[in-house]
């Protein structure tokens, strides 16, 4: 019952057979070598690395993943770290109780307590928390886009300034009004709105998408678009996922 009641991915519905489980493996190593240098992004693909391995049954490497996550945290938050860490502490409780290790599960639910002791918010209304769960709705499957929208807007909501969610709101924005609803866009489309407030200089794959929506709203807007990705291309010229969206480009 306690474990059923905490915020992590083996409670947000995520179904084995509804995610590609070899692709996202890949995808998540690749996030979590490119996010070396930015430790949040790198410990929250090592936390979903940990869930997906459990997924195979391969529970000590699960283990290793949320370790390395729990590292990347504390190194780059210090003493500030308690919020960021509910969702990995959450999955090794996890991960303990199917290995029938039920002290070390008690040891990580001990941990979540104390936590929840030092302010007055549930789990499942803290920004780091909702940031967490929108990013692995994203990764994990494209049945999850919507999902992904609702928690990124509660997150943004809550943390109008977070760079990571309005980030991830734009993105989750963008992947439900691709294709179906793509008819209905408009330049002052919920995506387009999200995508330039969440542009920073260093954004290159936001940079991008707002590219390729443009370039799918109107040829008229081609220049616009054009001079997005080239920007893009000059500040990132190796960054997969910019690479990725400028061939869908062509």
């Amino acid at each position: 019952m306690k474990l059923d009641q905490l915020e992590c991915h083996f409670t947000w519905g995520v179904e084995k057979d509804e995610v590609a489980i070899a692709d996202l493996v890949i995808r998540l190593e690749e996030q979590a070598k490119l996010d070396l240098g930015r430790e949040e992004g790198a410990a929250r693909a090592q936390c979903s690395l940990g869930f997906v391995k459990f997924l195979l049954d391969r529970k000590e490497e699960a283990l290793a993943h949320l370790l390395n996550s729990e590292t990347l945290i504390k190194e780059n938050l210090g003493d500030n770290c308690d919020k960021t860490l509910i969702v990995t502490y959450g999955n090794f409780a996890w991960v303990y109780y199917h290995m029938k290790n039920y002290t070390e599960c008690e040891s990580y639910l001990k941990k979540l307590q104390k936590i929840n002791e030092t302010f007055p918010t549930e789990f499942s209304s803290v920004p780091e928390v909702l940031g967490e769960k929108g990013w692995a709705y994203l990764k994990f499957s494209h049945k999850y886009y919507d999902r992904a929208v609702e928690v990124f807007q509660k997150a943004v909501e809550l943390d109008p300034e977070n760079r990571e969610w309005n980030a991830g709101y734009a993105i989750a924005l963008y992947r439900t009004e691709t294709g179906t609803h793509t008819e209905s866009c408009t330049v002052d489309s919920p995506a387009i709105k999200q995508l330039r407030k969440a542009i920073d200089p260093d954004d290159d794959v936001l940079r991008v998408l707002l590219g390729l929506k443009f370039l799918s709203l109107s040829k008229s807007l081609m220049n616009d678009s054009e001079k997005l990705v080239e920007k893009a291309l000059n500040g990132s010229p190796e960054h997969p996922h910019v690479m990725r969206y400028v061939v869908i480009l062509g």
